[in-house]
């Protein structure tokens, strides 16, 4: 197969894979990286489940709050950056959703050795699971498209994450390890192609991050991934959902 077939299959692959697979883009399931344990078992998804019948927020008129009717929450801008993503969020709810959609946003799912800086910079230790699943996975990922398994993207090829809703869990008493709910959409362009005509739509994965040296960082030790849990599946027109605390996220 010629470089450009390949190339050709590796975009096809990334605007059309399943959510389970784009998981491993993104270095895996609920983790996306903070989810994978070192036995091999995930971290819960976002599933859908039966509405409930105790009764949502309502909002001034009677009408019940939806993640899309309700104010959208902010996302603060890294203060400084390293490696090629951002760095430096306070220690806040705030914070921590901030440093997570960012992280999201910019880490590299197609060339493993800008994802391993990445991935260095943002992880709770150098020794933490998160680097070592994290460079695998996108490993794994170019190999089934057809690449070498280590290099950079395939013929300046791009890919781009938009963070659309977050769901906030602290995972300890002080609020210094908080799993991140996001959905997002993820498209993938190139010089000859600057248009995904198939991008990837409402998926669903999370990060958990955890307050040290300064910052909030990203982890996968087991007994913050045993706490994990799986939120209700997103709506952004159901009072369940806003009831379960995804919120969308404010352009800019």
């Amino acid at each position: 197969m010629d470089h450009q077939r390949k190339v050709r299959r590796a975009r096809l692959r990334l605007a059309t894979l399943s959510a389970a697979v784009v998981a491993l883009v993104a270095m895996g399931g609920v983790l996306a990286f903070g989810s994978v344990e070192e036995s091999g078992s995930r971290s819960p998804r976002a599933e859908a489940s039966p509405d409930r019948t105790s009764s949502a927020p309502r909002a001034p008129g009677g009408k019940k709050h939806t993640p899309a009717t309700a104010s959208r929450v902010r996302v603060l801008k890294p203060e400084s950056s390293k490696n090629g993503i951002g760095t430096g969020f306070p220690h806040t709810a705030m914070g921590a959703r901030s440093a997570a959609v960012s992280y999201w946003q910019d880490l590299s799912f197609i060339d493993d050795q800008a994802a391993e800086r990445q991935l260095r910079t943002i992880a709770a230790s150098p020794s933490d699971p998160v680097v070592r699943n994290g460079v695998s996975e996108v490993r794994k990922v170019r190999e089934g498209v057809g690449l070498p398994p280590s290099g950079g993207p395939p013929n300046g090829m791009t890919v781009t994450t938009d963070v659309k809703a977050v769901l906030l869990r602290s995972l300890d008493r002080k609020g210094d390890v908080v799993q991140v709910w996001m959905v997002y959409d993820r498209y993938a362009t190139s010089p000859e192609e600057s248009t995904d005509d198939n991008p990837l739509r409402d998926q669903t994965d999370n990060l958990i991050v955890t307050w040290t040296k300064g910052d909030w960082k990203v982890t996968e030790q087991r007994r913050w991934v045993r706490r994990a849990t799986g939120p209700r599946a997103y709506d952004p027109h159901s009072p369940y959902a806003f009831q379960d605390g995804w919120r969308q996220v404010a352009d800019g």
